[in-house]
């Protein structure tokens, strides 16, 4: 288990007893006979946070994880076009198909070896940016000589401009902001608030109130560490991995094992 991983069971865990301890509290120091005269208006007002709360808390989960899962499909859409380069660059002339199966494959170990550590510092690779260059170079100086290789070509140059869109994309979205600052302001007050607002109530069975406070506060606490985890998806406790890259590597070492790589 990753230490992020371990911070953020202690904390809801935390949250949990503090939860607890403060309805045990309150059925002490205020009084359960009290805390029931409490219990009709209280349950109107409650009503009102609950679903407010709830709206809102949802609504940030949900954003966050639509970031997450775009950031995600624009990892692998840039392996796809890396994949798809390769398959093109097959109908070139032996010493271009080369260089580019080369320019890729560079590329690809540089994305993740070097450009995916750098991300989790929302910074990119200058490394991984020269091999990205260089396999621009490597186009701009072939001159296709049939209408074959110029058809290929021609689909190769839109996959190449692809991949530069998906490239800056991933970049952007490694430097997002995640949940501004004041909404996680907001998330946590207003939970607190919530969490807070059930110690009111009071019932008649203690160990029935502890754990329905108990299961309130883990909810709350469960879907903060969610969105925490998702906010950045690149260097959060949820990260999104260059598998795609990887994949795209074991192409190489297929085909290379298969014999594709050798002149034709």
């Amino acid at each position: 288990m990753s230490l992020e991983w371990a911070l953020g069971i202690i904390l809801v865990g935390a949250m949990v007893v503090l939860a607890v301890a403060g309805t045990l509290l309150a059925r002490r120091w205020v009084g359960v006979e009290v805390l029931k005269l409490n219990n009709e208006v209280a349950g109107f007002i409650y009503a009102v946070i609950g679903v407010v709360y709830a709206v809102l808390l949802g609504f940030s989960a949900i954003i966050v994880w639509e970031q997450y899962d775009r950031a995600k499909a624009v990892a692998e859409q840039e392996a796809n076009e890396l994949a798809d380069l390769y398959r093109n660059a097959q109908t070139f002339p032996d010493d271009v198909r080369r260089e580019v199966e080369t320019r890729l494959r560079t590329y690809a170990r540089l994305v993740i070896e070097k450009e995916w550590p750098a991300m989790v510092q929302r910074e990119s690779s200058p490394e991984a940016w020269e091999a990205y260059n260089q396999l621009w170079r490597t186009y701009h100086q072939f001159q296709p000589k049939d209408e074959q290789a110029k058809t290929w070509y021609a689909q190769s140059l839109a996959r190449l401009n692809q991949l530069g869109d998906q490239r800056r994309l991933r970049l952007l979205s490694s430097r997002s902001g995640g949940v501004p600052g004041v909404m996680w302001l907001v998330l946590l007050g207003a939970g607190t608030v919530t969490v807070g607002f059930s110690l009111l109530f009071g019932t008649k069975s203690a160990t029935a109130q502890v754990l329905m406070t108990a299961g309130l506060a883990m909810t709350i606490a469960l879907v903060l560490l969610s969105i925490m985890a998702m906010q950045h998806p690149f260097a959060g406790i949820t990260r999104v991995e260059p598998e795609a890259f990887e994949q795209f590597l074991d192409i190489f070492r297929v085909d290379s094992q298969a014999g594709f790589d050798q002149p034709r």
